[in-house]
């Protein structure tokens, strides 16, 4: 082949290749203007997505109107998690990275942690309260032993607020303190206003950071200690109001499977543990866990696989989600938003769903108001339990101590506390968010509406 030849070739094959360019470019620009393919949720990512900019003169002036539409277009291109999903995958060609950190998209906290304060210390004017109470005599006594020890000491470097070792994700914690005081304040406005009608349950579960990483790591990442920060607010709890502290008895069991590799949830076992923390407190004997029947849905990826832009770390290590079923009854009625009302059932087979979704299982996910009713006892035995998602693997293992269980969620509610207490003739309120949120500023009005 003569040299005008080679150059006619490489030529046209170059012209082919912008050809093909521009055609997939054409494609892809079409199926960008489909609006009827745009999704305006994300299963996946489990939210709403961006929503199409109202216009104004002044956003159009800024130019802000233009950058919600830059948003729009991004976060609802048809093809977009699939996409993303290929990146990762081509990524992976390189080697799967077992530690490391991603950013956390929605999640809140400050990337720079107030100082946590001795015991004893705190906002001006407010005085710790640290007198801890004596367990009731009837509380089972647990059996001293050495159990495995599952700390992870693995180190990182810090690039957001999603840790990932070893193929499972942590949520880093970054304590504020007017924050934690305000929820504080909360649980004792609470304690005054049906302190002598009920009891008061104050739970606030840690994340898997706090349960799973040595300080160590928790130090590294500039991060906070969450026992320390669940002590905070516990030290400043009014005398009559009973702190549950779960995290030093999942420090014990973390070599168990307490907490999902891919998502920020306890799983069903970590949150006995802190049901039977609970019972002492409480002063009742807690359910063996190996006595209940279980269902298990295998391959679950959760928040932390979509919140790192589908991981290939966490994808090679999916989570299989146990629950388990109580015995008194597995049925509950659930109010949606819109005040519709639906029979479920505590623990759903969630066989079908997709793998996303998994955590669905526990009481038909976060609704305003739910109630369930064990015909099994007869003692007009009545517990509210004002929640996040957290609770819902919690809530299953109250069934068999109750008549009536019933729970709302403090992000939907529109419920109070005195209200619930009064309407439904309840014995126990069990008021359980996880550290982050007890820890959220937007979370902090909510709290004071659900405590009226």
């Amino acid at each position: 082949m003569t040299r005008k030849e080679r150059a006619h070739l490489n030529g046209m094959i170059r012209g082919i290749k912008i050809m093909a360019f521009g055609a997939v470019m054409a494609v892809m620009c079409i199926i960008g203007l489909l609006l009827f393919l745009r999704p305006e949720t994300s299963t996946l990512e489990k939210r709403d997505l961006a929503k199409f900019p109202e216009f104004s003169w002044a956003d159009f002036a800024d130019g802000t109107w233009f950058k919600g539409i830059d948003t729009w277009y991004a976060d609802t291109y048809p093809l977009r998690e699939p996409m993303i999903a290929v990146s990762q995958k081509l990524e992976s060609l390189y080697g799967i990275r077992g530690t490391q950190i991603v950013d956390a998209a929605g999640q809140e906290g400050n990337l720079v942690a107030d100082a946590i304060p001795e015991s004893g210390e705190g906002l001006e004017g407010q005085a710790a309260q640290i007198e801890d109470e004596t367990e009731a005599e009837t509380a089972p006594v647990e059996t001293e032993e050495t159990l495995p020890d599952g700390t992870v000491r693995d180190l990182g470097e810090q690039a957001g607020k999603i840790y990932i070792t070893d193929n499972c994700g942590y949520q880093l914690y970054y304590f504020m303190e007017q924050n934690n005081a305000n929820f504080a304040a909360t649980m004792n406005a609470i304690y005054d206003r049906v302190g002598d009608k009920v009891n008061l349950y104050v739970l606030v579960p840690p994340t898997s950071s706090g349960a799973m990483l040595d300080q160590s790591v928790v130090d590294d990442m500039g991060a906070s200690n969450e026992q320390d920060a669940i002590n905070f607010i516990n030290d400043r709890l009014a005398d009559g109001v009973h702190a549950i502290d779960s995290v030093s008895a999942l420090r014990k069991h973390n070599a168990e499977y307490i907490y999902f590799h891919t998502d920020h949830h306890w799983t069903a076992l970590g949150a006995y543990y802190a049901y039977v923390e609970f019972c002492k407190e409480k002063g009742i004997q807690p359910h063996d866990y190996k006595d209940y029947e279980t269902m298990e849905f295998p391959d679950f990826l959760g928040t932390f696989y979509s919140s790192s832009n589908q991981s290939p770390a966490l994808a090679s290590n999916p989570d299989t989600v146990i629950a388990y079923v109580p015995k008194g009854t597995n049925r509950m009625t659930m109010t949606y938003e819109d005040g519709s009302v639906v029979d479920w059932p505590i623990i759903n087979d969630v066989s079908d769903y997709n793998k996303t979704q998994l955590y669905a299982t526990f009481v038909g996910g976060d609704r305003p108001f739910s109630v369930a009713h064990n015909e099994t006892i007869h003692d007009g035995s009545a517990v509210m339990v004002v929640k996040d998602s957290f609770g819902n693997a919690f809530i299953p293992w109250l069934v068999d101590h109750y008549e009536y269980i019933y729970w709302v969620d403090a992000r939907y509610t529109k419920n109070t506390i005195s209200q619930m207490v009064a309407d439904y003739n309840v014995q126990d309120v069990i008021y359980e968010v996880s550290i982050y949120n007890a820890s959220s500023e937007k979370m902090q009005g909510r709290y004071a509406t659900i405590g009226q």
